[in-house]
């Protein structure tokens, strides 16, 4: 009589369902991480419409649009809100823990100004990218498109300093860094790293600033992870909108100069990038800054990759964020 039991095919079997399992898993949290970046879409465009129609009543009204509240609300402060409020709404039904979402682990004062420092150097380094691909666009006749903000008065100065370097530091670290590199994280450590970045490069809606934030989000997620903890991404993502913001505050109010701003920024980059060499070569010997929690290995890193990626909210995300930075590249508004 045939033997019917089979331990070997039984074990494979009972590992392709495991296998299956975790897919599906990953691929219900990736659609819902989907779906939270559609909704930030949704909800700043809508908020933006109700701004605009804001502003132009407030005028019909005989208001002097200088003087309005209403006229100080940038997009900046319209995203800011978006993030922060959309991605508590999905903590919240996704029954997400903050502890888990937002890490505030204790780091060493030494290694955290280490680190800050590594951080500014690679991002102005990284600086370059935004450089390369500006050219690259004007040599075929695009150049790229983008909102300015008249700097010449105080309460403008005031609004940029707001939007670019205070509020993106807590907003878009609590979004990206926070919700959906903390929801993917348990998977694997290397993919929330690269998936996180990704949709923060893409969130932008800009091809020229693509390249720099991709890499800034790199370094922004690696450090966090290293640190089981928010803190390092906030402090230098603060800085580094900060100093591109003084810059711009210095020679608009006639300060400074453009050229001496421009020497004085690669002084900065120079001894920076000279302490960043040093404190990495520190951070060698420490075998654990350079490992990472690849998660169940039930399924490649290269599937988890393409089962996030895959999933619809995802896919429909990416299409809207590349129509809109086509948009943004050729000045559609």
């Amino acid at each position: 009589m045939q033997n019917i039991y089979n331990p070997a095919i039984t074990e494979d079997t009972l590992r392709r369902y495991e296998a299956e399992r975790y897919r599906t898993s990953l691929r219900r949290t990736s659609n819902g991480l989907g779906f939270m970046l559609i909704a930030f879409i949704g909800m700043n465009l809508l908020l933006s419409i109700m701004i605009v129609i804001m502003s132009l009543t407030v005028r019909e009204m005989g208001m002097s649009s200088e003087d309005s509240i209403i006229d100080l609300l940038s997009n900046g402060m319209v995203s800011s809100l978006t993030f922060f409020v959309v991605g508590l709404f999905y903590c919240l039904f996704a029954k997400r823990s903050l502890a888990e979402i937002l890490p505030f682990e204790k780091i060493g004062a030494a290694k955290l100004a280490k680190l800050c420092v590594i951080g500014i150097a690679f991002n102005l380094f990284s600086n370059s990218a935004v450089d390369l691909v500006s050219g690259a666009f004007s040599l075929v006749g695009i150049e790229n498109k983008g909102g300015t903000i008249d700097l010449g008065s105080t309460p403008d100065s005031l609004l940029m300093i707001l939007t670019v370097a205070i509020l993106p530091a807590f907003v878009e670290e609590f979004a990206f860094r926070g919700v959906v590199m903390g929801t993917l994280r348990p998977y694997s450590e290397g993919a929330a790293i690269l998936i996180s970045s990704a949709t923060f490069a893409l969130m932008h809606g800009n091809f020229v600033q693509m390249p720099f934030t991709f890499c800034c989000g790199l370094v922004f997620a690696y450090m966090d992870i290293k640190c089981n903890s928010l803190l390092p991404s906030v402090i230098v993502h603060f800085l580094n909108n900060g100093l591109s913001v003084a810059a711009d505050l210095l020679i608009a109010h006639g300060i400074m100069s453009e050229l001496v701003v421009n020497l004085l920024y690669g002084v900065i980059f120079i001894v920076t990038g000279i302490l960043a060499f040093i404190f990495i070569k520190g951070f060698i010997k420490d075998k654990e800054m350079f490992t990472l929690d690849k998660g169940s290995d039930i399924i490649p890193f290269k599937k988890k990759i393409t089962t996030i990626c895959s999933s619809p909210t995802m896919i429909i995300f990416t299409v809207i964020m590349v129509l809109l930075s086509i948009m943004t590249l050729f000045g559609v508004s």
